[in-house]
């Protein structure tokens, strides 16, 4: 067994032994959309993992795009009466058959680079693939999650913490903002479903770390492990002093659970943890500190400071406030020190 197989089973196993409300779920099918995307893959190990453990018979239904990326995800399950692979794409109507007791709604280009290469499919996926999820909950009488990102917040005027009944600035006509605005279009149409009789719940996830992501999709933490397995530095775009707040796959995956089983339809919940925020140039340091064979030298690219978009565009603070879904019962347990420990170590750039 490679590191990274050994770390996305003691991950799977953590979520399957973790204090969700397991009874809720048990003989339950449960849909999951873009299930073969790096974050939704670890909701499927998890709910399959609890099966092997304390056969609580969940059926797992992952749709999926691409039939290649599935089976390189899902192989393992293969044949297996609990697991079934659904591919389609999200932004065609759904139809299907079977019952269907919860989706969860995790379809959307969510890497830094994919969303910007083309925007409008960004958006269409973004927007129309919720309207077909929930019209497929509403057919099968299913609850259903929607898997938002704390984006949509944008610019807020005020200082402090984000709480989710705040909404800040947000330039429609930005390209830069358009998986925060198509997210926010989702928002809002979960909140008519909801209307509808539809427990529609939603969670705003912070930075997820995790391993299984490509190496040049873009998003902070895998720049830095990607330039890391290249060379000897990290480079700094802006002057590292955005906070930003972490949260570990396994802390993320048993929030969304949480939310899906105790949340109250119609309403929005941060998935964050006070304790796992970190400016840039803060976790540049944790990261390269677990870097143990050779120095890594923390440089900065000051033409970038004044050139590029996601720098000059960029939050200074991006950090939500907990205290809605800890009402729920959901704590973070995994040290943000831990959590980039592990994930360099599924990628073989730290030692685990």
């Amino acid at each position: 067994m490679t590191t990274a197989e050994k770390i996305l089973a003691e991950d799977a196993e953590t979520i399957a032994r973790s204090d969700v409300n397991w009874p809720g779920l048990k003989g339950k099918t449960i849909w999951i959309s873009g299930a073969n995307g790096y974050v939704p893959q670890y909701i499927v190990h998890g709910l399959l993992k609890r099966n092997d453990l304390h056969h609580d018979e969940i059926k797992v239904i992952a749709m999926c795009r691409s039939m290649e990326r599935a089976y390189q995800r899902f192989s393992q399950y293969r044949g297996r009466d609990d697991f079934e692979l659904f591919l389609q794409d999200v932004r065609i109507p759904v139809q299907y058959d079977g019952n269907v007791d919860y989706i969860i709604h995790a379809a959307s280009p969510a890497g830094a680079a994919e969303r910007y290469e083309d925007p409008a499919a960004t958006f269409d996926t973004n927007v129309t693939g919720c309207r077909n999820m929930l019209q497929f909950a509403e057919k099968k009488g299913a609850e259903f999650l929607l898997l938002s990102s704390i984006d949509i917040y944008g610019r807020l005027s005020c200082r402090g913490r984000f709480t989710e009944e705040m909404a800040g600035e947000l330039d429609p006509l930005n390209i830069h903002n358009v998986y925060a605005c198509a997210k926010r279009a989702a928002e809002t149409l979960c909140a008519c479903y909801s209307l509808k009789n539809i427990a529609c719940k939603i969670v705003r996830p912070s930075q997820i770390l995790a391993g299984g992501i490509a190496l040049n999709d873009g998003r902070l933490h895998i720049d830095f492990i990607s330039q890391m397995l290249r060379g000897n530095e990290i480079i700094l775009k802006g002057d590292g002093l955005p906070r930003r707040t972490f949260l570990y796959i396994t802390d993320a995956v048993t929030g969304m659970l949480t939310v899906l089983l105790e949340g109250k339809s119609g309403e929005a919940y941060n998935l964050c943890s006070e304790n796992c925020e970190a400016s840039v140039l803060e976790l540049a340091q944790i990261m390269a500190s677990f870097v143990t064979d050779r120095k890594i030298k923390i440089r900065y690219n000051c033409e970038a400071r004044t050139k590029d978009p996601a720098v000059t565009q960029a939050v200074s603070v991006v950090c939500g406030s907990s205290d809605k879904i800890r009402s729920l019962g959901w704590k973070q347990k995994v040290p943000l020190s831990e959590a980039c420990q592990r994930m360099m170590a599924y990628y073989d750039a730290a030692v685990y």
